[in-house]
């Protein structure tokens, strides 16, 4: 029997979607608290204690959340997934009945705006146990490396170690929620390179770095809302135009994406004259591209189920489909 590892390094990078979701919700606070009436521009450094302490929250239930799974010896992505929302909003209740100055939503939408870390921790989930790997399970209780090696050598003699039959890439949820996130995280990228080089470094009372962190902030909430669904759908079909003919390796999905998005793009140029081609064509390939790339990278492969089987109350039924029977008709001549 296995468990998920306990890996610092995988922590880091499964907190990463976290780590885009807590930094767009802190720089959407800070622009709320500076709109609110009388204004109240944060300092930088309660943001960033803000920021880290949100993080440091996240990364602790994380890791317990793993530790208990590790206890059950559940090893299961789904259950990871789960696990990685449940804390995930647990610490975004937390935040909420932690300090009513650093709520990251106004009134309202206080619930609504949780939905958005709760599933970053499900990816946060899915990630952890995606990259921490397997381990075998210590002996416990009386039993002693004997038993434990007689248990190990059975496993092995009925569990095969390599496979060698037909695969397929994995239809994967988790997967097709990553790849559809990466617009709203390239456009929010792009847009911050943008604002960062045009928008001067103090607008007004030092306004500049703040709308530097809210507009992108703001474009990533607006493009993940716009494109979650259409992104989601678009990875469904270029998987499954992917599995149609074939195809399974990552730049083979990476070039099926491109295409699409670039299909796509020459569909709609009637419809939206007032950009030139090479404005959206670009883009959509690069996106296209990384988010075919990526589903393959977090889908992976299983191997192709076997046949329903065939239920026959006749055995001259049981004929193959090149049998000349199955062609022509037999003939009897009658008297």
């Amino acid at each position: 029997m296995y468990v998920v590892r306990s890996s610092p390094g995988a922590l880091f990078a499964a907190l990463i979607p976290l780590a885009l979701v807590e930094a767009v919700l802190v720089a959407m606070a800070a622009l709320g608290l500076q709109a609110a009436s009388p204004p109240e521009l944060p300092v930088p450094d309660q943001v960033v204690m803000l920021y880290a302490k949100r993080m440091a929250t996240d990364a602790a239930l994380l890791f317990a959340g793993h530790w208990l799974l590790q206890q059950a010896r559940i090893v299961s992505r789904f259950g990871y997934a789960l696990m990685g929302g449940v804390m995930a909003a647990a610490s975004y209740g937390i935040a909420i009945l932690g300090s009513t100055t650093s709520l990251p939503g106004a009134g309202g939408a206080v619930l609504t705006i949780g939905l958005l870390p709760t599933v970053a921790g499900m990816i946060c989930g899915f990630l952890y146990g995606q990259f921490a790997g397997l381990a075998p399970v210590p002996a416990r209780g009386s039993r002693g490396r004997e038993g434990l090696a007689a248990h190990d050598v059975g496993q092995t003699e009925t569990a095969p170690l390599t496979f060698d039959g037909p695969i397929r890439v994995r239809t994967s949820i988790a997967a097709v929620a990553i790849a559809a996130t990466m617009p709203a995280v390239l456009t929010a990228i792009l847009s911050f390179t943008v604002t960062s080089l045009l928008l001067p470094s103090r607008v007004g009372d030092g306004l500049g770095p703040l709308f530097a962190a809210a507009i992108p902030a703001q474009m990533f909430m607006a493009v993940l809302v716009a494109t979650s669904v259409p992104s989601a759908i678009f990875v469904l079909g270029l998987h499954h135009i992917a599995r149609a003919v074939g195809r399974q390796r990552g730049f083979e999905y990476a070039g099926i994406g491109a295409a699409m998005a670039v299909i796509f793009v020459l569909l709609i140029m009637p419809f939206v004259p007032v950009f030139p081609v090479m404005f959206l064509l670009l883009p959509a390939l690069a996106y296209g591209a990384i988010m075919g790339a990526l589903y393959r990278r977090f889908a992976g492969l299983e191997p192709v189920p076997l046949p329903e089987v065939v239920i026959a109350k006749d055995v001259q039924a049981l004929v193959a489909a090149d049998h000349p029977s199955r062609q022509c008709h037999s003939v009897i001549i009658g008297n």
